[in-house]
């Protein structure tokens, strides 16, 4: 009962074929399958989400719970890790079978209870919880803290609600879907279960991002405009340059009132050219500042976008404490037994 990302064309070479959807009527034991195969779920890009989870097993046997089309199976294969599943759906079981992995057909919970006592190395499931009411998921954690080894891992993946794309829209199309978990609430069941939460936190290979569209463009990175206008004002100035004073010297009336006026002219343009600098200078600066505060707009927009849109999966490492007895070292089966007989005769000779 997984519910993979899907491709971006659509499609998927290992999807159920159409001739293998179950007619009317049928029973409900292919309604999730039927459903992958509808949405066109992408097997390829499923398998390369779960792959996160394969660090935290270093044993076997694993048991996946409701495995779905066995992606993860598949990887426990090819890191050489012992590993099986088992989903209710048929069309699952079928087509995991069919890719080579080892799938039973039945309960999940069910065939969790029947397992002995620290039989498994580990348990696994993904996008499994949130098809469950919570004591249901307190009784999948109590079962799995019974069957696993002290040591053995059980990681536990479920859609994100932090993310908006998952809240708002993706985790209520899937018809099955009951609610939603968070790694602090499976925390608390495995705390119950007696097991040791190990690691929790989003699925980075599960983690699509906010919408294209909703990306702000870049910003431009644009030269102070002071300097640039002032080269410009000097070929101004050298274009039409004030009028020069004239030497003083006594002349009639008449001369001191037009060399005033030229003086005066002079003066002016000085000023305007002053004042039109000036202006210049603090409209830079103001662009200056308003660049600044569109920067930062941005990257608190960006990092609006980075809560609203987190990991669409979450997860939770959880692990059965090895007992303080056993946590005694035990002798190496290459390292000779100096208690044990003479290599050259029996004990005692």
């Amino acid at each position: 009962m997984t519910t993979p990302r899907t491709s971006p064309t659509g499609t998927s070479p290992t999807e159920t074929s159409p001739t293998e959807t179950s007619p009317p009527g049928a029973a409900e034991g292919r309604l999730e399958s039927d459903y992958y195969r509808f949405m066109n779920f992408d097997s390829a890009a499923n398998k390369e989400g779960r792959r996160h989870y394969l660090q935290f097993f270093d044993r076997g046997p694993v048991l996946e719970l409701a495995c779905g089309r066995g992606e993860f199976l598949a990887l426990l294969g090819e890191a050489g890790l012992d590993g099986y599943g088992v989903d209710s759906d048929e069309g699952m079981v079928s087509h995991g079978t069919g890719q080579g992995v080892r799938v039973v057909l039945g309960d999940a919970l069910d065939h969790l209870a029947e397992q002995p006592a620290a039989s498994l190395g580990g348990v696994f499931c993904a996008h499994f919880l949130e098809h469950l009411p919570a004591p249901q998921v307190d009784q999948v954690y109590a079962e799995t803290g019974r069957v696993l080894v002290p040591g053995g891992t059980f990681v536990a993946a479920v859609p994100n609600a932090a993310c908006l794309s998952v809240l708002g829209y993706d985790f209520w199309r899937d018809p099955t879907h009951v609610r939603f978990y968070d790694p602090l609430v499976l925390s608390f069941f495995a705390d119950r279960a007696g097991l040791e939460t190990i690691e929790s936190g989003g699925n980075p290979n599960n983690h699509a991002g906010p919408p294209p569209h909703l990306y702000p463009p870049e910003l431009s990175d644009y030269p102070m405009i002071a300097e640039q206008l002032g080269k410009v004002i000097t070929r101004a100035q050298r274009l039409y340059p004030a009028p020069r004073r004239r030497p003083h010297r006594r002349v009639g009336s008449r001369a001191k009132i037009n060399r005033a006026e030229g003086n005066g002219a002079a003066l002016s343009r000085h000023e305007l050219w002053v004042q039109l600098e000036h202006l210049i200078a603090m409209l830079d600066r103001q662009l200056q500042v308003n660049q600044h505060q569109f920067g930062e707009m941005r990257a608190a927009y960006l990092r609006l976008l980075g809560q609203l849109y987190p990991a669409n999966e979450v997860y939770l490492v959880a692990r059965k404490p090895i007992p303080e007895e056993d946590h005694a070292e035990v002798p190496d089966a290459d390292t000779p037994d100096t208690d044990g007989p003479d290599a050259d005769g029996p004990a005692g000779q």
